[in-house]
């Protein structure tokens, strides 16, 4: 009897812990279960990553969890037309819950668990009671971080293709410009023959050489060029001392205006005795004129008509006179 008595005793014991562990667990894990609950309704417009019985945080804190979801919402209960969840959610009655609160799903860890968290929280506004409602807000998780990167990306990416199109684009012109037979080939070789005949041109026994050379010995000291301006310059010089060439220059001027006057009045006499000369030429080919044909007429010229012996016409309607 007292071995049954004390396995009694022990089974007893041990359910007893269990129950206290049991009841401690409940209360650390889902305190709004332990006692009085009151139920809030959150509108979301997608409930995707939560779940009954996800936690509900006040600033970080647990109060409860998450009881059930409803969805789709009557149109006509949703207090917007994309708020198309609800998640009721079980807190702690003594969680101080105002209300107006900022309500916000987020993602607390990497393995996407996601969480009900009640902030920001406006004491003025006096608390929530249980027929409150909020209207919550979706914090990005990773899924949608990772969408949104990708979105984000995608002008970045169809630029970078674009960039790698003219890259390769800008390759294979290279290549053709750089092959065998091109016209930069062509162009470097020319340019490298270019450069051996400048070579030459501009080396010791070189055109270039010879050239200056040649430009060294005219303009030298004792060069042709050299003498020949010391002699100009010893010339000129000697001019400038000569006293008589300024006198020489003077009667030269004063000999050249007499001789200019000299043939200007000989000018003047030729054209005044010009028309006697005329005249006398013209009497002297009447007589040849005379002797080679009627001779004796010098002795009786009246008989030899002249031109201007002939009587003028009149020119008026009157008979003219003879010798009129």
């Amino acid at each position: 009897m007292a071995v049954i008595r004390n396995e009694l005793r022990t089974g007893l014991l041990v359910a007893i812990t269990a129950a206290v562990l049991a009841a401690a667990l409940i209360y650390l894990e889902a305190p709004g279960l332990a006692g009085e609950r009151r139920i809030f309704r959150i509108y979301f417009d997608n409930a995707g990553g939560i779940n009954a019985g996800a936690p509900v945080m006040l600033a970080g804190r647990k109060i409860g969890q998450v009881s059930r979801l409803l969805s789709p919402v009557p149109e006509s209960q949703r207090p917007r037309p994309d708020l198309a969840v609800i998640v009721e959610v079980a807190v702690d009655r003594n969680a101080l819950i105002y209300r107006r609160e900022r309500v916000l799903m987020l993602q607390y860890s990497l393995l996407g668990e996601q969480v009900i968290d009640f902030t920001q929280g406006n004491e003025a506004s006096g608390r929530a009671t249980a027929d409150t409602s909020f209207i919550g807000e979706r914090e990005p998780g990773l899924a949608d971080v990772g969408q949104k990167m990708l979105e984000k990306m995608d002008p970045v990416l169809s630029n970078a293709t674009l960039a790698m199109q003219g890259l390769q684009k800008t390759t294979e012109h290279l290549t053709e410009l750089t092959e065998e037979g091109s016209d930069l080939v062509a162009a470097l070789a020319n340019f490298r023959e270019l450069g051996d005949q400048l070579l030459v041109l501009t080396g010791t026994d070189g055109a270039f050489q010879q050239t200056f050379d040649n430009l060294k010995a005219l303009t030298g000291k004792q060069s042709p060029l050299a003498n020949a301006l010391n002699n100009a310059e010893q010339f000129t010089g000697e001019l400038a001392e000569n006293k008589d060439i300024g006198v020489s220059l003077r009667n030269f001027r004063h000999a050249s205006e007499n001789l200019k006057r000299t043939a200007r009045g000989l000018r003047n006499s030729v054209g005044s005795v010009g028309p006697g000369i005329q005249q006398t030429v013209h009497n002297a080919e009447q007589f040849t004129d005379t002797v080679k044909h009627q001779p004796w007429r010098l002795i009786w010229p009246s008989t030899k008509k002249y031109p201007e012996d002939k009587p003028k016409p009149c020119s008026s309607p009157t008979p003219c006179r003879n010798g009129r």
